[in-house]
């Protein structure tokens, strides 16, 4: 599994497919990429914010792929043409090899026209043995020490900026809970508000000890 960072919580990966999760690329100022560079065979969305639908409907209609969202949620796209498959939390799918699960996330959900978005979700992704949990916007939670019992994560991907999510404390009382091999933090320094040192994360978990990869917009790793 290849995973490459687009900045805030925008994530592309390769697996067997090309999958997006979380398209926030034209109005997001870390990425430094258009839609129009992504063809993507699916697009995974946690919940309904314009930071997180971002560039999903323009980049679905122009390569015809699907949109992988909660129920409500994917009402709302199909409404602007979108092709979608909807879920609820706790429901899996298959993205050709690739094996998705929605899991709980703590969050406000609301379409970019007030519509109500249905809940937030992070996703447990699971490709030839290998996991990456895509955490969304969340607080810390109780659940997350289930997940991290039920599944032995390769890689967490979790918010750190704080005020609308999770802050680097609560972060790393999320990453003990989850036992996850490698951090990555996200959702941070978009914009003012949610401003933080992520190497302040890398060196609270280094005290644990978990690994932290702290990646830039374009960096890639493989799990």
């Amino acid at each position: 599994m290849n995973i490459k960072f687009l900045g805030h919580s925008a994530v592309e990966l390769n697996t067997d497919k090309n999958i997006l999760i979380d398209p926030f690329i034209l109005n997001n100022p870390l990425c430094g990429q258009t839609p129009d560079a992504f063809t993507p065979d699916a697009i995974l969305l946690t919940h309904a914010h314009e930071d997180h639908i971002g560039d999903a409907i323009e980049i679905a209609l122009r390569t015809c792929c699907t949109v992988y969202a909660v129920a409500e949620l994917a009402g709302w796209l199909a409404s602007q043409g979108v092709k979608v498959h909807g879920f609820n939390i706790g429901g899996s799918f298959l993205i050709s090899e690739t094996k998705v699960t929605a899991v709980e996330a703590v969050h406000s959900s609301s379409a970019p026209d007030g519509s109500y978005g249905g809940i937030a979700c992070g996703f447990i992704i699971d490709y030839a043995g290998q996991i990456l949990y895509h955490a969304g916007d969340t607080s810390q939670f109780a659940g997350m020490s289930l997940i991290g019992s039920k599944y032995k994560i390769d890689a967490a991907m979790l918010p750190i900026g704080g005020n609308y999510t999770m802050d680097i404390v609560d972060a790393v009382r999320a990453s003990e809970m989850l036992s996850p091999r490698i951090c990555i933090p996200i959702h941070y320094n978009t914009f003012p508000i949610i401003t933080c040192d992520p190497m302040d994360f890398k060196r609270q978990l280094a005290d644990i000890p978990i690994n932290c990869e702290i990646m830039s917009p374009g960096d890639e790793i493989n799990l």
